[in-house]
């Protein structure tokens, strides 16, 4: 009897042993792409709307071509640097705390936490406030712009697309775009960037419809 309780006993040690022991094979998670995109930093990791952040990291290209910048699913815009380690964007109209990543190639980088201080919808509307500012007669603005350096500001793609002399007039959420340099004139304008916008209006544009033009392009120059 007590050989048989004595041999039961070592079966019952044998079996949780080798339970303990057959923990499978590890499971090893999927290595980054190669040529996928790091993030090292964010630079403030916290803002509201409009204010622009710097990305630090590694492996985003030299130029910005077709790769992107998102707060969480909201697309950002990069604005005046883009290189290998470094980019500059702003915060996006409708962001709200998440990760920020970069996609180049296909390839995702690593998510680093941002901090959106408050959430701001968009105010101006390109098709209800913008576009009626430059198709209407009191500027004469497509009357010019229906063609002039292959200018067109009859649509929000047009008005994107720019001039075939100096490409994009408008740069999201860059308030120094020279749409806006055109229309403030005077010290703005550099030496080659002709005269103050309208031009042959009798009076500049009023300073509320430039505000609107300002404060679109600031929220991202949305095609809303």
């Amino acid at each position: 009897m007590k050989g048989t309780f004595f041999f039961s006993m070592v079966c019952l040690i044998s079996l949780f042993i080798s339970s303990c022991d057959d923990q499978g094979d590890p499971v090893t998670p999927p290595a980054a792409p190669l040529n996928a995109p790091t993030i090292v930093s964010l630079l403030p990791d916290s803002g509201a709307v409009g204010d622009t952040i710097t990305i630090k990291g590694t492996k985003f290209g030299s130029t910005k071509g077709s790769s992107s910048i998102a707060f969480g699913t909201i697309a950002s815009i990069s604005v005046g640097s883009w290189s290998d380690t470094l980019i500059k964007t702003i915060v996006p109209v409708n962001a709200i705390t998440s990760n920020v990543t970069v996609t180049v190639n296909g390839n995702k980088s690593n998510g680093k936490s941002f901090k959106v201080l408050g959430t701001v919808a968009a105010t101006v509307s390109f098709n209800l406030d913008i576009l009626p500012i430059f198709t209407n007669n009191t500027y004469g603005c497509t009357g010019c712009h229906g063609g002039t350096n292959n200018l067109h500001l009859e649509s929000y793609s047009q008005a994107m697309a720019g001039n075939s002399t100096r490409g994009p007039v408008i740069v999201p959420g860059d308030t120094t775009s020279l749409l806006i340099r055109k229309l403030k004139g005077g010290s703005q304008l550099g030496g080659n960037e002709g005269v103050r916008m309208p031009q042959g209006a009798p009076n500049p544009i009023a300073n509320t419809d430039l505000q609107k033009i300002i404060t679109w392009i600031k929220e991202g120059a949305l095609n809303n």
